[in-house]
């Protein structure tokens, strides 16, 4: 099993910081999340907390994850890079698809694009997008474009939410970009198994994983897609133990997810992260998974 290292909630020196010592420490790579407003107040249900609501003020540092991921890549030589996950349908697909190739030029290919379709109906409103009770058709008709896009040929498209004449794209990412897909419903999986070339999850529990990957199984048995490369990356909800990952490994996950805060000593708060504690711990924790 693969180590990837999830740097949210970071200042620009954390991230950068984090991520060279990722890549002493032999991390695969590191992972950006996104929220591009916080809003002040908001009701939406966080469906990953177990319950509890979303931990998310108003001062909480989330850099944009493609133009910290250009910085990263001119940084580093030969970590990896993903977003983890990107609100795709809070742009528009030309876009994404001009965003997520210059960051994988910027990156010498070392570039996954991870989306999702979020959770917070405010921050949606708050940019004016009116898409996100379908914010899932709308993924799906962005997933079938953007691949297109990437090749650097004119594409035209007429669509249910996106219609637009004959343009193209430049640069080319230089090699193809494998795309995850986030979400843990039924739709989520048939996603992954229709267009994906991985899943990935967030804080779950390891039941919630193997749950997962039953979706996943079935999903992508139906449409007879089992023999086509296919990655599961995942964090994991609580500490990172010698068991865990083994339970981890053992329902089928290919790379865990490490939150910052699940290395070395637990913090008063996951937006108050000693730096220079987890690049320290981080090596040990690295060994750890990887020869369990």
């Amino acid at each position: 099993m693969d180590v990837w290292l999830s740097l949210p909630f970071l200042p620009a020196e954390g991230l950068v910081a984090l991520t060279l010592a990722a890549e002493r420490a032999g991390v695969t790579g590191v992972a950006l999340s996104e929220h591009p407003a916080v809003p002040a107040e908001f009701s939406s249900p966080y469906p990953y907390g177990g319950g509890r609501p979303a931990s998310l003020p108003t001062d909480t540092l989330l850099p944009d994850p493609i133009v910290a991921i250009a910085g990263l890549a001119a940084r580093t030589s030969s970590i990896r890079f993903m977003t983890a996950v990107l609100l795709a349908p809070l742009r528009h697909p030309v876009m994404l698809a001009k965003e997520s190739a210059t960051a994988a030029a910027m990156a010498g290919g070392r570039f996954e694009l991870g989306v999702g379709v979020g959770w917070l109906r405010e921050e949606y409103e708050a940019l004016g997008n009116e898409w996100f009770s379908s914010r899932g058709a709308v993924l799906d008709e962005m997933l079938g474009l953007i691949p297109k896009l990437w090749t650097g040929a004119p594409v035209a498209h007429e669509g249910r939410f996106f219609t637009f004449d004959a343009v193209a794209v430049n640069p080319t990412p230089p090699g193809p970009i494998p795309i995850f897909v986030g979400g843990t419903s039924e739709v989520a999986a048939r996603r992954c198994a229709a267009v994906a070339d991985g899943w990935v999850g967030a804080n779950h529990t390891v039941e919630d994983v193997a749950a997962m990957m039953g979706r996943l199984e079935t999903a992508r048995s139906a449409l007879n897609a089992p023999s086509r490369p296919f990655t599961t990356r995942t964090g994991l909800r609580g500490a990172v133990t010698p068991e865990s990952v083994r339970a981890l490994r053992d329902v089928g996950v290919d790379s865990l997810l490490l939150a910052p805060w699940q290395v070395g000593e637990r913090r008063p708060s996951i937006h108050s992260l000693d730096i220079g504690a987890i690049a320290e711990a981080l090596p040990n924790l690295v060994d750890m998974i990887t020869n369990t």
